[in-house]
């Protein structure tokens, strides 16, 4: 019933304002004669726009009471209170006067209000703040300004710093809320720079005129010495063993038939065992010849087998002809 009566008395006071309005421009006109039409069809929201977009093209103290008392019935007080705040400045006939100080004066004690707290910590070079989209000016940080009812997205941002934004909801009548910034976080701390960061350890340059030196003093050359050389040391105690054996046999003939020149009975034992001595003999000396050899080719081997002479190669071949024990090398560089 009060809502009703208030509709009532608003539009009663739109309808004492009708010839002001009708003195305005033609679009002002038009727009203020839809918001009166929205008005008494209950349309709210969209009479409170077209009396706003009237104004815009041309403000007058009674296009801005009836948005005034518009908003008041949409429940967007503090638009309402502001409304009529601005119709107190335009207003020259003392009815309108009156009548937007008693509307100004009622309304302000249900406002509700809403703070952007900034400490002095979170005042970052560059802050800046915004409400649902809305730059908020610095004038405004720290100050209880009357808002509508609703809900309220607060966000900010600083150069170099991470943004920050938070949702608050505001109640229609009497609320007092308030918003803290904190102090946005340094991402240039956050991170290395680039160039400060270490550079990975360039390879040192390849060198390409010289071998480089083997992780290992036996090479592939010096452990094929070792291996002639193993053989050489073999050799030379088949050579010893050989010999003794051909000593044997000689010593054995000569107890059978001391002087060869004289007949003896055990002649043909005696020849026998010589021969198998003088055998005996030749393998030694052929043993002898490659064991030494082999050493030899060994230590040439060893020598030239050094890590720093990697592109050398050496070749050692031992040789028997005609009872003669030899050694071929071949050196390649």
């Amino acid at each position: 019933m009060a809502s009703s009566i208030a509709a009532i008395s608003a539009i009663g006071i739109m309808l004492a304002f009708a010839p002001a309005a009708h003195a305005q421009n033609a679009a002002a006109e038009s727009l203020f004669n839809d918001g009166e039409r929205l008005m008494k069809e209950g349309k709210l929201a969209e009479a409170c726009q077209a009396f706003e977009a009237s104004n815009r093209v041309e403000a007058r103290a009674g296009t801005l009471i009836n948005l005034g008392l518009c908003r008041e019935q949409n429940n967007q007080l503090a638009s309402a209170w502001s409304a009529f705040k601005d119709a107190l400045t335009r207003a020259k006939d003392p009815k309108k006067q009156q009548l937007a100080t008693e509307h100004a004066n009622a309304i302000e004690p249900r406002l509700s209000y809403l703070t952007i707290s900034v400490p002095d910590d979170s005042r970052v070079d560059g802050l800046a703040l915004s409400r649902n989209t809305a730059p908020v000016d610095p004038v405004l940080w720290n100050r209880a300004i009357p808002v509508d009812g609703g809900t309220y997205v607060i966000a900010g941002h600083a150069p170099g710093h991470e943004e920050w934004s938070t949702t608050v909801e505001v109640p229609n009548e009497g609320g007092k809320i308030s918003v803290e910034v904190p102090r946005f976080k340094d991402l240039t701390k956050l991170m290395t720079p680039v160039a400060a960061q270490p550079r990975p350890a360039e390879p040192p340059p390849a060198a390409h005129d010289e071998p480089e030196p083997s992780g290992s003093m036996f090479t592939p050359r010096r452990k094929l010495a070792l291996g002639v050389g193993g053989v050489g040391v073999v050799a030379l105690a088949a050579g010893a063993v050989l010999g003794i054996q051909a000593k044997g046999f000689k010593d054995d003939a000569f107890k059978l038939c001391p002087d060869p020149a004289t007949p003896c009975a055990d002649g043909d034992r005696a020849t026998a065992l010589t021969d198998k001595g003088h055998s005996r003999a030749v393998l030694a000396d052929v043993s002898f010849g490659v064991g030494a050899a082999a050493l030899i080719g060994a230590g040439i081997l060893w020598f030239v087998g050094a890590p720093t002479d990697a592109d050398r190669g050496v070749a050692v071949t031992p040789r028997v002809s005609g009872g003669t024990a030899a050694l071929d090398l071949t050196v390649r560089f």
